[in-house]
């Protein structure tokens, strides 16, 4: 329990408050009365240090000493302290009653904790938002990459149909096909030559099909020929018996070698006539031996096999090879043809030498030496030609097959083609990324809405109360009280919503709306601690009436008493009354509310002292006991004439104790009498009943001042102001003497009220 306040000081009007002698000690219930401006809401801001364990921001070098029994509570070790304290005040209304700026529904949200609660949630909505128009731009990043992929895709694809004639194919038959080449290890792209003899062989139709022509054979022979020329040719006979003249004419030698065997016998030449004798037969004979007759029939057999040496192969003709191998064909065949003609040449070389040596067998000779591997270049050349052959062949036999592989093939390259394109285009890369880049912002969305789900249950868990709240609201503002309903918001949250007794939203409300409101909220996070945490709890009540009408203010000191005051029996079993917390301050500017408070008795002596906040003239405030003189009235309007009258009375007015409140409590006086003799219907004013009763002329110059020096503008303007102390003066006297002239008999009333 607190037992006083010590010291306050740089707190707001506490610039160097000290306990003043003899003031009372707190006790259970404290009741604290003071007019505006005088230090209320200050003190009771004091009180909030305590609830939050922390300097006011708006007092972070102020100073106190609380007096709580045992130790003293100060601003040096205020985070130690242990006391359990609930402040209701203007402070309160402002941090714990939010409407939804961005909504025309008066959505209500309860408790600072909900406001910042609410502020996180703003926040990571709008972290959704941002997340959520980037992955709307990425979204069209990767359907332009998309639409890029398809339209490339389109265009190969119609490539592939035109070019191979293939119908149906589609941008999705060609991304099966590119989906299969990944499965390869190896490019699918063909040189230039083969991509085309592909399409062509591709695109032959069957009426073109390629025919089978024979392959080349035989084998050119002259090397081992040339060999046994050049022994031949060296060689020479062996004569025992030559003839001198047929040896040095060969023509003769051979002309008489022919028709030797004409003249086996001795006779007449059947050329000359002459006759031949038996010794020149026999000479003949000698000179034409077998030997010799051995060595020229060797020579003429070479000359034969010379003669047909020559090669001659008739190849296919490079339109009977399919188109597909032509190129090949015609590449073999230029050398071939070549060589040929070559090897042929030799081989008539080699005949030319042979029949010279046939003519002159008995001359030795030397034939030419033949070209390096002859033989070899034409049989490579034939091997050349007929592998082109054998492909050929092979195709013509296999040509359905082959086709279809052919068509398979530049098929191939042409997707491989599309599949290279797209990967340098980098579509899909770029899709892919942009991709994983949207999945980590959709993750990002997801744990933000986790935590905005799990914030919103804690407002949830924040807002409940509120039918009790609604009961609250009923007994304070009565039939007409605004109510709490629950609605959803735009994304489907439950959320308070305040609507009027016609069912229509209450968009504006007013300042007693508000403060019923938070008052209500006040008292049901009360009824929400546990009886225990209660009773050891310190309440502040601050204004909880203020901008509500004197009906309103009965209410409220209805749900107070329901609230903190109880009866109980004492441990001798005797009902007495006592408070339900542990203990409570009330603090008001409104008498009437004073003394309703006053009434709510608790039972024991000095239980509850009355305290009074006073504005001294240097501006500073200060906590005093009540004095009698106050504590003695039974209406705000007996003591606001008491302290206008003792400034009447005054011979030194300009040092008076109450100068800077007196334009108010002059003003508050002129409304309650105006209002007592007039009860004005709604809409009228103080002005109004004051032409009526007082005349315009005299109403004019009281109101005037009235309200040139109402509420906060009364310190600043009176302080050192001789003149409008004046003034001052002036409209007490003019409101008193129209009350002794006007109304005696209430005058006389008021003159008993407050000598009794």
């Amino acid at each position: 329990m607190i037992r006083s306040i010590d010291k306050i000081k740089s707190l707001g009007v506490y610039q160097n408050y000290t306990r003043p002698a003899g003031i009372k000690e707190f006790a259970a219930k404290n009741l604290i009365y003071g007019w505006n401006y005088s230090g209320k809401t200050t003190l009771s801001r004091l009180f909030s240090m305590l609830e939050e364990r922390a300097l006011h921001a708006d007092f972070s070098n102020c100073e106190f000493t609380f007096n709580g029994g045992v130790d003293a509570i100060t601003e040096k070790n205020l985070h130690e302290c242990s006391l359990s304290v609930r402040v209701f005040n203007s402070d309160f209304i402002r941090n714990n009653l939010f409407f939804d700026s961005g909504s025309c529904n008066a959505i209500l949200l309860f408790g600072k904790e909900s406001e910042k609660t609410q502020k996180n949630i703003d926040g990571l909505n709008r972290r959704i938002t941002e997340s959520n128009s980037s992955i709307r731009s990425i979204k069209k990043k990767i359907d332009f990459c998309i639409e890029s992929t398809q339209e490339e895709k389109k265009k190969a694809a119609q490539n592939i149909r035109q070019q191979l004639k293939v119908d149906p194919y589609t941008a999705i038959h060609l991304s099966n096909d590119i989906l299969a080449l990944t499965a390869l290890a190896k490019s699918q792209l063909l040189s230039e030559k083969d991509l085309a003899d592909a399409i062509e062989l591709a695109l032959t139709p069957d009426s073109k099909k390629p025919l089978e022509v024979e392959e080349l054979l035989g084998r050119p022979s002259i090397e081992a020929l040339h060999q046994e020329a050049v022994v031949i040719l060296a060689a020479a006979p062996l004569f025992s018996n030559t003839i001198k003249h047929l040896e040095e004419n060969p023509e003769i030698e051979r002309w008489v070698e022919s028709g030797l065997h004409l003249h086996p016998d001795p006779g007449a030449c059947e050329f000359c006539g002459n006759q031949i004798t038996c010794d020149q037969l026999e000479a003949f004979r000698s000179h034409f031996s077998k030997d010799f007759a051995d060595h020229k029939a060797k020579v003429q057999r070479l000359l034969d096999q010379a003669k047909v040496s020559e090669f001659d192969i008739e190849a296919p003709k490079a339109a009977e090879i399919n188109p597909q191998f032509r190129e090949a064909y015609q590449d073999a065949l230029g050398p071939f043809l070549g060589n040929i003609k070559k090897f042929n040449a030799a081989v008539k070389v080699l005949v030319d030498e042979i029949a010279a040596k046939v003519e002159n067998p008995r001359k030795t000779m030397q034939p030419s030496p033949l070209p390096n591997d002859l033989e070899g270049d034409v049989v490579n050349t034939i091997t050349a030609i007929n592998a082109v052959i054998k492909d050929n062949n092979i195709l013509a036999v296999n040509f359905i097959n082959a086709r279809s592989e052919a068509l398979k093939k530049a098929r191939a390259h042409f997707v491989q083609e599309a599949a290279d394109r797209l990967e340098f285009e980098g579509w899909e890369r770029k899709k892919a990324l942009l991709s994983k880049r949207s999945e980590r912002l959709c993750n990002f969305i997801k744990r933000l809405q986790a935590e905005v789900d799990r914030l919103q249950a804690e407002i949830s868990q924040a807002q409940q109360g509120r039918e009790r709240i609604n009961e609250r609201l009923s007994f304070i503002l009565g039939s007409e009280a605004i109510q709490i309903n629950v609605t959803k918001d735009d994304v489907g949250y439950e959320r308070f919503q305040l609507v009027r007794k016609s069912g229509e939203v209450a968009t504006n409300l007013s300042d007693g709306e508000r403060t019923a409101i938070a008052f209500s909220y006040f008292l049901t996070k009360l009824s929400e601690l546990k009886s225990e945490d209660f009773r050891d709890t310190i309440v502040y009540i601050d204004d909880p009436i203020s901008s509500l009408d004197n009906n309103h203010i009965f209410h409220v000191t209805a749900a107070i008493n329901d609230m903190f005051f109880t009866k109980v029996n004492n441990k001798y079993g005797k009902e007495v009354r006592t408070i339900t917390c542990k203990q409570i301050f009330i603090s008001t500017h409104n008498f009437e509310f004073f003394n309703l408070m006053r009434e709510l008795r608790i039972d024991g002596e000095g239980s509850a002292p009355l305290f009074l906040i006073k504005r001294s003239s240097g501006g500073q405030s200060e906590l005093r006991n009540m004095p009698n003189s106050l504590a003695r009235y039974k209406s705000e309007y007996q003591f606001l004439f008491d302290q206008i009258y003792a400034f009447h009375n005054s011979s030194n007015k300009i040092e008076h104790e109450h100068l800077f409140f007196l334009p108010n409590a002059l003003r508050r006086f002129v409304e309650l009498y105006t209002f007592s003799r007039i009860p004005s219907g709604k809409g009228e004013t103080v002005d109004h009943r004051a032409v009526e009763l007082f005349g315009n002329e005299q109403a004019k110059s009281v109101l005037k001042f009235l309200h040139m020096f109402s509420h906060g503008n009364t310190i600043e303007r009176l302080t050192g102001n001789s003149e409008l102390i004046f003034l001052l003066e002036e409209t007490v006297k003019a409101v008193f003497d129209e009350l002794q002239e006007r109304d005696s008999r209430h005058w006389k009333a008021l003159i008993a009220a407050i000598e009794s």
